[in-house]
């Protein structure tokens, strides 16, 4: 017969070699295929066309080669190729995949569909699911680490199930698509070549396996790899976690001022009032009192400038405060930026070479949308965080929010940004290493970021998590039916290295959304915030109190039990 099989332990992979066809997946667990008659594609993607991939149709030198076999891809004129090698490993089937093209090319893609699934489980903003309502032709997108927190996404059935995974400990972007197709779900996983971008060939490799039981079965397999791989330590033997920040399950969050209101949110005086108040509901030492806006004219304002606000009670007022929590048994810590300088600081000047620079030789910098016409207006620019200079810069400006005012804690806003530089030191290296530094300067002072991915949870023992920002309101919802959920794959993975905590921009509970948040930071395991927007926000009331009992089960000691049932 011209049919062969292709056998590790868990997986087996049906293949014909004219004309060539991979034409099932099986898991040898359970018996059930996982993936009939799968349609497999290649496009390369180069910088100038990046819209018009090449696709590679054109199959030939299809052959049997030491524990599985190898076919080359190209396009009509053979200019554009791709030699794959799939063979059998302990991994499950291993793709190793060589690209040239006759110019310099951005991306590789790989594509393949079929899988008959009855859930996708992406380790992705916090983690999310997709299930089998999910609409014909939707496709979403993960950047890898920025969105995409870890090389794997998983597939469900009846009964255990498959994923596919990398291994890859190499600062290099990529890139996950999860297409629903009419019965089935199509994977797509991109691999982005190094800027700057001069390279006509590129390499990757991953692993497609299958498992039985349950989804944290290869997660467990994943999680054990990482930890070697990134040399991450559990918080249990972190020194940088600090004993108090232990006992902490709850954030108590409030704003000072902004740049578009003339009148402060709170100002420091209504901030003491606030403890007050507090610690009639929770107990101050269980509570991390967090302080977006207490600088400046806002957060992100004069960045990295984070004197405290003239309007909320300027330099004495604010060491006031942190003597006030501090002798009531807070712990406070003081919102910044990890990477942010505006254009008119003073210092910008000296910075601007320092800018990050994109594959595309584009600078980066955070804008909004002002005016409504869909292109946002620049704010500051960011500075790659693997600068000398920079991080010179930054120890100081971190020390004397240390030294001057005693604060407990610093957050690093955008901790979870990686970029692919064409310009200055390798971006995610330098994200990791600048946040090494700042503790290596101030070892007894916590330092927590905003989301989490594998190349920066070794240097975060507390982080801020995206729960469903990317599932709510518009996406994600099909009429009535929530086809995209929150899921606890990610907080899974990294809870035994990083303290989840609600986001910075969590709801009040007067909102309407804060339903939905806090089932999904419930389901994640995630430590709750009251976000107090306003000095007139309602404080004690009933969902406040439900998040206080629920507060009560997420001490060190029994987060892992939260997660076990949640999930």
């Amino acid at each position: 017969m011209n049919v062969s099989v292709l056998a590790s332990e868990r997986i087996e992979l049906k293949w014909r070699k004219r004309p060539f066809a991979i034409l099932e997946i099986k898991n040898r667990l359970t018996r059930n295929v996982i993936c009939a008659s799968p349609v497999q594609t290649i496009l390369i993607r180069n910088p100038l066309e990046l819209f018009e991939p090449v696709i590679l149709t054109k199959i030939r030198n299809v052959s049997a080669i030491q524990d599985g076999f190898s076919f080359t891809a190209s396009d009509r004129s053979e200019s554009y190729a791709a030699i794959v090698k799939v063979t059998s490993t302990e991994d499950g089937i291993r793709f190793a995949l060589k690209a040239t093209a006759p110019e310099p090319l951005w991306m590789v893609e790989w594509q393949l569909g079929g899988f008959l699934l009855r859930q996708v489980i992406v380790p992705a903003l916090g983690g999310q699911s997709l299930d089998q309502s999910t609409p014909a032709g939707t496709v979403l997108s993960y950047k890898y680490p920025f969105w995409w927190n870890a090389q794997f996404v998983i597939g469900t059935l009846q009964q255990g199930g498959c994923w596919i995974r990398m291994k890859d400990s190499a600062p290099e972007l990529k890139l996950l698509r999860v297409r629903r197709e009419q019965s089935t779900f199509q994977f797509s996983l991109g691999f982005e070549a190094n800027a700057p971008l001069r390279s006509r060939t590129h390499e990757s490799e991953w692993f497609i396996d299958c498992y039985e039981g349950m989804w944290k079965t290869p997660v467990d397999s994943h999680r054990r790899w990482m930890e070697q791989s990134f040399g991450v330590q559990r918080r249990s033997a972190n020194e940088r976690y600090p004993a108090w920040m232990r006992r902490v399950n709850f954030v108590l969050e409030l704003w000072g001022i902004t740049k578009d209101r003339a009148l402060p949110l709170h100002t420091f005086d209504q901030m003491i009032w606030r403890l007050h108040e507090w610690k009639k509901l929770h107990t101050p030492e269980q509570t991390l009192v967090y302080l977006p806006g207490f600088a400046e004219h806002g957060v992100d304002s004069h960045a990295p400038d984070y004197n405290p606000s003239d309007d909320l009670g300027g330099d004495k007022g604010f060491k006031k405060l942190v003597r006030a929590a501090h002798a009531m048994g807070f712990k406070v810590m003081v919102h910044t930026n990890v990477l942010a300088m505006t254009y008119r600081h003073r210092m910008y000047n000296q910075f601007k070479n320092h800018q990050v620079v994109d594959a595309f030789g584009r600078k980066q910098g955070w804008g909004l949308d002002m005016d409504g016409d869909w292109l946002a207006e620049p704010y500051f620019a960011y500075i790659n965080p693997g600068s000398k200079k920079w991080g010179d810069l930054m120890v100081k400006v971190v020390g004397k929010l240390i030294n001057e005012y005693g604060v407990d804690a610093v957050f690093l806003d955008q901790t979870l940004l990686a970029f692919n530089v064409s310009k200055g030191p390798n971006f995610l290296t330098g994200m990791r290493n600048h946040i090494r530094r700042l503790q290596e300067a101030y070892p007894d002072t916590l330092f927590a970021g905003e989301g989490l991915h594998e190349h920066v949870v070794g240097e975060l023992s507390v982080a801020q998590i995206h729960g469903i920002d990317s599932i709510a309101e518009v996406h994600g919802a099909d009429g009535r039916h929530q086809w995209r959920k929150a899921h606890p794959v990610s907080t899974y993975l990294f809870s035994p290295y990083t303290k989840f905590v609600a986001h910075l921009l969590t709801k009040h509970p007067s909102d309407p959304m804060f339903g939905m948040q806090e089932r999904a930071y419930k389901a994640l395991g995630v430590v709750p915030a009251l976000c107090l927007y306003d000095h007139s926000q309602k404080m004690d009331m009933p969902e406040v109190r439900q998040m206080i009992l629920r507060a009560g089960r997420l001490t060190d000691e029994h987060s892992d039990v939260i997660l076990q049932e949640n999930s």
